[in-house]
């Protein structure tokens, strides 16, 4: 019998590969035009553009890279562009919260997308650097809000601050996930990269609920 082989999967890679973030792409679309439609016109309504688009930005990239069967060349172009796109939802996901905060919240602002433009030229230039540095890059970047917990506190409430922290620490732990590729459960099926996909996702869910929770507060 003639064995049939999935030409959209790469020999050892997990059959679940990058499923999460092609869910999560379809999903993050409507994300975007929810926090579009919250946001009053401004500065605001800007900053909910740029959060969107980043998020829609981060999953579809992420599904695009993880789901094909990649050439060696087209692979590392699209690992650039995976790694870049972390670091644009990093800086996205901070926009909308820092234009709320006033001048503390600019100059972190500027500090993220500095970082930010930082990593995405590490990412470009040395994509093959050790998972450490990565993971430690994105968790540095994170955690930036911590000197505006009080105004965020006030901005988005006491539950948007929660929220905000747990998800903030549900990138972090991801983020060791990536780095030590433990737990990997199912490794032919949903191993360890899957696992820090799915807390990504999580993640994710929990800032948009802070972003658009205070988007409200000021629309």
């Amino acid at each position: 019998m003639e064995q049939v082989i999935d030409p959209t999967v790469r020999p050892g890679k997990p059959l679940l590969r990058g499923v999460s973030h092609e869910i999560a792409a379809s999903i993050s679309l409507a994300a975007w035009v929810a926090v579009a439609l919250t946001a009053p016109p401004g500065r605001a309504s800007v900053a909910a553009h740029v959060y969107g688009a980043s998020l829609f930005t981060l999953f579809a990239v992420s599904a695009l890279y993880h789901r094909p069967m990649w050439p060696p060349g087209p692979r590392l172009l699209m690992r650039r562009l995976d790694h870049s796109a972390i670091f644009l939802l990093i800086a996205g996901t901070y926009t909308p919260m820092c234009l709320l905060l006033g001048e503390k919240g600019t100059l972190v602002l500027a500090l993220v997308w500095t970082g930010a433009v930082l990593g995405i030229f590490r990412a470009v230039l040395w994509p093959r650097a050790p998972r450490w540095l990565s993971a430690a890059l994105y968790v540095l970047l994170g955690w930036l809000i911590l000197p505006l917990l009080p105004a965020v506190a006030r901005a988005a409430g006491t539950g948007g601050l929660v929220l905000l922290g747990l998800g903030g620490l549900v990138y972090s732990l991801g983020a060791v996930v990536y780095a030590t590729k433990r737990p990997n459960p199912f490794p032919g099926v949903f191993g360890y990269h899957e696992v820090f996909h799915a807390m990504v996702v999580a993640a994710a869910a929990l800032h948009f609920a802070v972003v658009l929770g205070a988007l409200r507060r000021i629309g």
